[in-house]
């Protein structure tokens, strides 16, 4: 989602299967955690279906214990897959299908071949005796992962209930409740878009085995619905501010802004507290205009407690070849220290003196 999402190969904790038993134990709902449902929360025809026990689910990409960047305290961060924009710089490939994807690691492959002869698709093939995928062709079954022995392949993505995943994160309960920066830690739900999956994060939260800080880091791009669906569950909102003006929002991210900004100003009107998140790329948003408009959005909004600035950086870049995807349009060089430095002046002598360095 931001310049500061997963580094390349943080996905790999989630490359296993889940357990999705139904008599698997689960935490018990907690009373003190009731969201608001709404008819119109309808998972999108590419989305994960509701399991055969009624529950909703989510497909995780990675799980980041002892996060340090996505809320107060020490957190566990949980990111989903499923993403509607497409933004140039794109960090996270992997987190723009909602569903699991083959992810090659070639610096691991030895060329053994196992993986076409358990491939039921043929997806993969040999070219002069060095491994081939062909991503068109695969369907994600798994057999080529379970026959390759050197962990060259690996499926990115996990299906999860509300009650597995708590399963999977249950050891860091310890960690939210120690304190870094004077402040205890909670859970981070981010993506992709999480409020895609917003049944599922208000399912997640009642089962809450006793009051967990829970923020949720989102582009705005859903429906008001999604929201509402969790009124009274979040503590904390990390909203991203990636571009000023519909058209220029629309030529970064492949959508305009007037959901966004819609979301944006009822957030702020309910009394929420929202941090807002401010990814600037060098030669595409680094402009005037784009930092009159960051101005401008905290001089509207009061209740923003702080905006953070994520400088880009290039650690995503060799996501996109592994998992057999188009080259991000934006490859530009990291933001160096003196650039993010600069960015921040220059907020500053705006007026916009609750911007910070991340």
């Amino acid at each position: 989602m931001s310049p500061t999402d997963t580094p390349l190969g943080a996905q790999a904790g989630v490359s296993g299967r889940a357990s999705n038993k139904p008599d698997d134990p689960a935490p018990r709902p907690n009373p003190s955690r009731q969201a608001k449902r709404t008819a119109s929360d309808k998972p999108d025809d590419a989305a994960p279906r509701p399991n055969p026990s009624g529950q909703a689910t989510a497909v995780v990409f990675d799980v980041q214990s002892f996060s340090l960047q996505d809320g107060p305290g020490i957190r566990s961060t949980i990111f989903l897959k499923g993403c509607p924009l497409r933004c140039l710089w794109c960090h996270n490939p992997e987190s723009i299908s909602p569903r699991p994807q083959l992810m090659t690691i070639p610096n691991l492959c030895t060329d053994c071949l196992r993986c076409l002869e358990a491939c039921p698709t043929g997806a993969h093939s040999a070219q002069q005796g060095h491994h081939q995928i062909d991503f068109a062709k695969c369907q994600t079954r798994g057999q080529c992962v379970e026959a390759c022995l050197d962990g060259a392949l690996t499926i990115v993505g996990e299906t999860y209930t509300p009650a597995s995943l708590w399963q999977r994160i249950e050891p860091d309960l310890h960690y939210w409740q120690l304190e870094a920066a004077g402040q205890s830690g909670g859970i981070t739900f981010s993506g992709g878009e999480p409020m895609l999956r917003a049944q599922f994060i208000a399912e997640f939260a009642r089962l809450a085995p006793g009051p967990i800080h829970l923020a949720v880091e989102t582009s705005g791009q859903a429906p008001w619905s999604a929201f509402e669906a969790l009124d009274g569950l979040v503590d904390l909102w990390l909203f991203d501010y990636k571009a000023t003006g519909p058209a220029e929002h629309r030529r970064l991210t492949g959508q305009d802004d007037r959901l966004i900004m819609a979301n944006l100003d009822r957030l702020c009107a309910s009394g929420a507290e929202v941090i807002l998140r401010l990814p600037i790329i060098p030669g595409l948003n680094n402009t005037d205009q784009h930092f009159a408009g960051i101005a401008a959005v905290l001089r509207r909004y009061p209740r923003i407690s702080r905006a953070e600035l994520l400088g880009y950086h290039t650690l995503g870049e060799a996501k996109t070849d592994r998992l057999g995807l188009p080259k991000p349009a934006y490859r530009g060089p990291s933001a160096t220290p003196e650039q993010k430095r600069s960015w921040l002046s220059q907020l500053r002598g705006l007026g916009a003196s609750n911007v910070v360095l991340t």
